[in-house]
Formats: structure tokens, C-alpha cells, sequence
């Protein structure tokens, strides 16, 4: 139905087909023209399907011409229409002559379809010709999974090293049917130096039945060490060491506190309160409190520092922003105290 206000649903159906839309058929006749409106230069789409059908029609017009050159006796003598010449055109560019076309036209419908699915473009071709692959390449591609497979490397989950070949090893079992191999030296290194028997990785509990398991694999490997199971069942012996771990973990976060303190401090809008708060307050306070975590782990407190510069510059796609050039006076005082300098706050 043609209206004043739109073209037709075939003529949409066109424009948008020549504008490359994708999903248009089901989309009602309104909201497909204001789309076309809106989002496309409509009078243009419209002049451009134009040409395209005119050039359509001048190509069958020159194939008729080609073809009428050749039998303009027949053609002539039959009066035969512009619409069977333009179809003996068609049938003469295609190398179809008159009877064939007249006994493709005869034949029935369910031939015609089975015809159709035979063409490699259907899918059903396209599953029949992937399950004609040659026997051959399907066993080399298995083979070359299998080989993959085998060369596939084992990290140890501790040390982020490769499991040398022959190691001796320990596959712990997760509740979710996971396994995963441990190399047995740094596992029972990493019980009795840490006192925490969970997995590092997860954080779940080993079982006494497994600790015994593992003693049971040191023991026949001939490792030297101790028992693991028994360095659980005597919690006395981690008490120095659990007490200097949360010592070493409560210096940082006191440290951490001070280095968002400084973060505010760059990032307000009272230059003076932030200098004197500087100056007085979080400077002197943090150069203690990273003397205490040096002298207790020096590489750790090296860690630290990388963190909390990292922090105040900010990530490179959104940086620190430093309205009274706090961040090269804080950044300073950072590489003095790491480097164990006399501090200069730099006012």
C-alpha cells in the first residue's frame, strides 16, 4: 500500500537491503522508515536503487539485443511479446535454449526443491562435505593433540618454575575434582617455614591424612626433611614467626594509611593546610614507620615503596592530578627515605 507519508513495505524492504540493514524483514513499517530517515540519507538510497534497477534492465535489454541479432527472423515472424523477448534473452545469456527452459518449467515442484538441496551452498552440503574428511587428516589432527598434550609444561604453583624432569611431586585434590602438582621439596619447604598448612593458591586446608601422605613421599624420595604433620600438631613452634608476620603486616598498613593521606593532600584545594600537614605530621610519622619495617625485612619494605609510589602517580590512563606541585615533592621524599638519605621535605 503506497501512502503519501512513505513508500510501501517492498519499497523499505529495498532501501534498506541497498543500505546493507540486517534484520529488517520483521521490523514494522513506521520504525523501519524513520530508521532509514534518520540514519541514512533516504532520497539518496532511493535514487541509487533506481540506477540499479535501470541498469538491470539495460543489460537484459543489451543481452535481448545480442540475442535478437541472431534469430531476428523468428522472433519476428512469431510477434512475439517484449516479455517472452526478454525471457528468450534471459534463457540465450544463461546458455539455456527453448526447450530446456520449457522443460525445466514442466517439471514439478518437489524436483526443483530436490534439486536445490543438492547445491553445495546448502547447509546440509556443507555438513555432508565435513563428514566426507578424509580419514587420514582427522587421525593427524588427533595425533597432533596428543602431542600437545604431551609437551605441555608443569609449573610448580610455589615457585613459578618448570618441574624438572623426574622431580618428585605431589598432586593435591581440590573439592571441585581439580588436581594440582606441587613439587615436593618447595611444598614442604613452604609448611615449615610459613606454618600455614592451606594451599597458596586457594587457601584450602590440607587434611592430616594428606600432610601424612606427604611425609610418607619424603620419606621414600629420601628429602631430608621434617615432618610435616607433626609441625601442625605443635603450633608453639610458629608462634615467633606468626607474631613477626602480623608485626610486618600491621607496620605496612599504618604506612598505607599515610601514603592515602599524602594522596588527599595532592589532590585538595588548601595548599597552605596541606604543606603543614606534610610537613609536621605524615612525613616524620612515615619516616619511622618504614625505618621499623626496613630493619625488619628490608626486601619487603622495597616492595612496599614500589606500591606506594605506583599509588600516588596513579595508573598512566588516569594520573594523579597536582594543582600545586605536591606529587615531585612527595615522590622525592620517597626516593630519600628508600635510599636512606637525610630527608629534605623540599620547601
Amino acid at each position: 500500500m503506497q501512502t503519501r507519508s512513505s513508500p510501501s513495505v517492498s519499497s523499505l524492504h529495498s532501501l534498506a537491503r541497498e543500505a546493507g540493514m540486517s534484520s529488517f524483514t520483521n521490523t514494522p513499517k513506521p520504525i523501519l522508515y524513520r530508521r532509514l530517515k534518520e540514519n541514512y540519507n533516504l532520497n539518496r538510497l532511493q535514487r541509487a536503487h533506481k540506477r540499479g534497477l535501470k541498469r538491470r534492465f539495460d543489460d537484459d535489454v543489451c543481452d535481448f539485443d545480442d540475442y535478437g541479432s541472431s534469430s531476428s527472423s523468428s522472433s519476428s515472424s512469431s510477434g512475439s511479446t517484449p516479455r517472452a523477448m526478454r525471457r528468450a534473452g534471459r534463457s540465450a545469456r544463461h546458455g539455456d535454449d527453448g526447450e530446456a527452459s520449457d522443460a525445466r518449467r514442466g517439471e514439478p515442484d518437489d524436483s526443483r526443491s530436490r534439486k536445490r538441496s543438492r547445491q553445495p551452498g546448502n547447509g546440509k552440503g556443507r555438513a555432508s562435505e565435513r563428514s566426507r574428511t578424509p580419514p587420514r587428516k582427522a587421525a593427524a589432527k588427533s595425533g597432533y593433540s596428543r602431542d600437545v598434550a604431551k609437551k605441555a609444561v608443569l609449573v610448580d604453583p610455589i615457585m613459578l618454575t618448570e618441574l624438572p624432569a623426574g622431580a618428585h611431586t605431589f598432586e593435591f585434590m581440590r573439592p571441585n575434582g581439580t588436581g594440582v602438582v606441587y613439587h615436593l621439596d618447595s611444598l614442604i619447604d613452604y609448611f615449615l617455614a610459613t606454618g600455614d598448612f592451606t594451599e597458596p593458591e586457594t587457601r584450602l586446608e590440607f587434611s592430616d591424612a594428606d600432610l601424612k601422605r606427604i611425609d610418607q613421599l619424603a620419606a621414600a624420595a629420601q628429602l631430608g626433611k621434617g615432618s610435616v604433620l607433626a609441625a601442625k600438631m605443635d603450633p608453639s613452634r610458629f608462634t615467633d614467626a606468626h607474631f613477626r608476620r602480623d608485626a610486618i603486616a600491621g607496620l605496612e598498613r599504618c604506612a598505607g594509611e599515610l601514603v592515602a593521606d599524602m594522596l588527599k593532600v595532592i589532590e585538595s584545594n588548601d595548599p597552605e593546610e596541606g604543606q603543614m600537614r606534610l610537613i609536621m605530621y605524615l612525613f616524620p610519622l612515615f619516616s619511622d614507620l618504614h625505618r621499623q619495617l626496613h630493619s625488619a625485612d628490608a626486601e619487603y619494605s622495597s616492595r612496599c615503596m614500589d606500591h606506594f609510589t605506583s599509588y600516588v602517580k596513579g595508573p598512566p590512563n588516569r594520573p594523579t592530578v597536582d594543582k600545586f606541585g605536591f606529587l615531585p615533592i612527595v615522590l622525592s621524599f620517597f626516593r630519600q627515605v628508600r635510599d636512606g638519605e637525610s630527608v629534605d621535605f623540599g620547601f
